[in-house]
């Protein structure tokens, strides 16, 4: 298995006959994959840094290639093809030799956990304990209960591959999503995500007091189109 970060939520799993592109909305380099792979791109959700309509024309170049798309990412009638999936939140689905079950996010879309080829990949698209400065109590209060209620329905469950938020938006906050997730399942590789482009988040994580125990499996990224070949 291999992994390619592409930029902000942006990644690329390459298995041997499976390539599954996680919230590509056209910016960064996509990997170069074998002509006779099949190429899978999931979309979370409508937020632009997470999908553009202008992706779906890359099925001129790959010919083979599916979309799995959020039922909030909105298609004109003409848009709608048979290589279109579109998905609920809390639903499993089979497509093609992909099993995928949806978590909803606590923002807006869905986050995914793929199982494919034997490998199981979470993606947590914007599903993430969100906690704002300046918002108020009872409004943080409910993002932890909604963030906790997706994450527990994944307790105990075990992942080859795992991306998750790691926001410095959120600063002091900015790691209780991953921390939480790390807790409730057990994650054979961790890489972060969404955080900007500010590399220096990703390398401090690993310094924070309540992060250590959870981090031997993890990841930091340091430049777009990083790669790491896995078991």
């Amino acid at each position: 298995m291999k992994v390619t970060f592409i930029c902000h939520s942006s990644f690329c799993v390459e298995l041997e006959r499976h390539v599954l592109v996680f919230d590509y909305y056209g910016d960064g380099k996509l990997p170069k994959a074998p002509a006779d792979s099949r190429i899978y791109f999931l979309n979370s959700h409508a937020h632009p840094d997470h999908f553009k309509k202008e992706i779906l024309g890359l099925r001129d170049r790959c010919p083979k290639a599916e979309y799995v798309l959020s039922r909030d990412i909105r298609l004109r009638p003409d848009e709608r093809k048979n290589w279109i999936h579109q998905v609920k939140a809390r639903a499993e689905y089979e497509i093609g030799e992909l099993k995928i079950r949806t978590l909803r996010s606590t923002d807006q879309g869905v986050a995914w956990a793929v199982e494919a080829e034997g490998k199981r990949i979470y993606h947590a698209g914007d599903l993430n304990w969100w906690h704002w400065e300046g918002e108020e109590r009872a409004w943080n209060n409910n993002m932890a209960a909604n963030y906790k209620r997706e994450v527990d329905r994944l307790a105990g469950q075990s992942f080859d591959a795992a991306f998750v938020p790691l926001d410095p938006r959120l600063s002091g906050a900015c790691d209780w999503g991953m921390k939480y997730f790390l807790e409730q399942v057990d994650a054979a590789h961790v890489f972060p995500m969404h955080f900007w482009e500010e590399y220096d988040i990703c390398r401090k994580v690993k310094e924070e007091k309540e992060m250590q125990g959870l981090l031997e499996h993890y990841h930091t990224i340091e430049y777009r189109g990083q790669e790491w070949t896995l078991c």
